[in-house]
């Protein structure tokens, strides 16, 4: 993926950069209106290589995370945690910078593309915010991420089937055994029966940290019926 441009170039987009300036959102310099970040930027992210593994979709140095068990049954990440792609995961969570979900979604589309998965699923699923968080921050970056994996296909998001708790501690926080207690305390759903009965589902979340997280919601979306649930996070630890 080495697109970094927009794709709109409308006169909309053009008077909202004149009151709302486009920033890279790696370094926060200013871009052109129809950029999704400079290309100095774009060429230090560490993308995703054959040292991530495909199945838990954590690094495989020192050792991956496939002897624990797992929920889900594969796990694209698209770039590592480290350097400027955690300025461009904060900026999309706390700066109200759209412009990372798009690239790092584009790059999960290719890769599930690669995988030979994605024209297998049949929904996509944001791992949700609760209500009150999603209302501080004005929308939910796992959400933006899912839009912009499925941009272009036929793949509907669906944020109606799994529901977040408030919880004041942030799972970074917490130790790991602690993250597994919370998420499954924290992460619930509110359907009844099996809607997703036989679906290949995507679960979409930012990023990948102890696993803790896709696992709850994978459990979830197993009980309402889905087949296979695929993870895909925009960066890994």
């Amino acid at each position: 993926m080495n697109d970094i441009t927009h794709g709109d170039s409308s006169i909309k987009s053009r008077l909202l950069d004149f009151f709302f300036p486009n920033r890279c959102p790696f370094c926060g310099g200013f871009i052109s209106f129809d950029r999704l970040c400079c290309e100095q930027c774009f060429s230090e992210i560490m993308w995703a290589d054959e040292y991530i593994c495909r199945r838990c979709g954590k690094p495989v140095r020192p050792e991956c995370d496939c002897k624990a068990p797992h929920s889900y049954s594969l796990c694209a990440s698209a770039a590592y945690y480290s350097g400027n792609v955690k300025d461009g995961i904060y900026s999309l969570k706390f700066k109200n910078n759209l412009n990372s979900a798009i690239i790092f979604g584009r790059a999960l589309r290719d890769m599930l593309d690669e995988m030979g998965v994605l024209y297998d699923i049949d929904i996509t699923v944001p791992v949700p915010m609760s209500p009150k968080q999603q209302r501080m921050r004005g929308y939910n970056q796992a959400e933006e991420i899912a839009k912009a994996i499925v941009k272009g296909t036929d793949i509907p998001v669906r944020t109606d089937l799994i529901r977040r708790r408030f919880s004041k501690t942030a799972q970074h926080d917490l130790s790991r055994d602690e993250r597994h207690t919370a998420a499954h305390k924290n992460y619930y759903t509110d359907i009844h029966g099996t809607p997703l009965s036989g679906m290949t589902v995507l679960l979409a979340d930012d990023v990948l940290t102890t696993g803790a997280t896709l696992n709850a919601c994978s459990e979830l979306l197993t009980a309402l019926g889905a087949e296979c649930v695929i993870c895909a996070a925009a960066a890994t630890v």
